[in-house]
């Protein structure tokens, strides 16, 4: 993970492993889909990589918010790398291990803890499109373009990959976007509500920062729990999910983020939150 002050720079060979980067910028994570030369496609071993990634974010409380973007100005993703799949995902034992790398990678980015911004500038398509999915929401400079493609190659979505979709656009243009493989511009995907914003190229950058910074700068105990609220309704609840909503509720209310928040608002100044503080 490399710390650095400049945004949206395009990573160096040394700062990628398994075809993603990492930088921060204090308390932002900016993760980095850099394989540029095949439009970021995702190969086994980099879904294997955002998994590890993504799940690594639980132990770093000085993170607050995740910028998740591709590298090289064409592409957030264009999806699974298809060049690959003859040696992987040919045969029900590849097809699963390999089906079973991208489900973790996928639930390891909706299930991190802080929250995830999916910055997409132009393609996100196949398996590029279920990742952006997969975070907590999503800003498209006016150029991009979004689709599920599987039917052109002839694999299917599993649940995992399927579920955020649809939670997103709702079971008929999943099946849609699946089944005829055409391709939307990103004010009909904001139209069907898969992405949240569009911008403009130039305003891109700007306007995650300011997204990202307005996160920072809000109660970050508050935040975790407000997502996993939203996750348990979308994605259904859990043992395991009701007891981290019920510590985080314990922390929120016992914690010092809401005796800040309220002197804050009382005394007419800007909060000043500390570190997470979930035990």
């Amino acid at each position: 993970m490399t710390t650095q002050d400049l945004w949206f720079a395009e990573p160096q060979a040394a700062e990628t492993r398994g075809g993603v980067a990492i930088f921060t910028h204090d308390a932002i994570a900016e993760v980095v889909l850099n394989r540029p030369a095949v439009l970021n496609a995702l190969d086994l071993e980099m879904w294997r990589r955002v998994a590890e990634v993504f799940s690594s974010f639980a132990d770093q409380p000085g993170i607050r918010v995740v910028i998740l973007r591709g590298a090289g100005g064409r592409a957030f993703s264009a999806g699974a790398d298809i060049a690959e799949f003859r040696e992987r995902r040919t045969g029900v034992a590849k097809a699963s291990e390999y089906n079973a790398a991208i489900a973790s990678g996928l639930a390891a980015v909706r299930e991190t803890p802080q929250p995830v911004v999916a910055v997409i500038d132009g393609l996100a398509v196949g398996g590029g499109c279920e990742i952006a999915a997969a975070a907590d929401f999503r800003i498209a400079s006016e150029t991009s373009r979004f689709g599920i493609p599987v039917g052109r190659v002839g694999v299917t979505l599993g649940i995992t990959e399927a579920s955020a979709l649809t939670a997103l656009i709702g079971p008929g243009w999943t099946k849609r976007l699946m089944m005829s493989g055409e391709l939307i511009d990103a004010d009909a995907a904001l139209r069907i509500g898969l992405i949240e914003q569009v911008v403009s190229r130039e305003a891109l950058e700007s306007e995650t920062r300011r997204i990202a910074e307005a996160i920072v700068a809000a109660a970050p105990t508050a935040a975790r729990a407000n997502k996993l609220v939203v996750n348990l309704l979308t994605y259904g609840s859990s043992p395991e999910g009701e007891r981290a909503l019920q510590t985080l509720t314990k922390a929120v209310y016992e914690g010092g983020d809401l005796q800040e928040g309220i002197a804050a608002f009382l005394e007419k100044r800007s909060p000043r939150f500390e570190a997470v503080d979930d035990e």
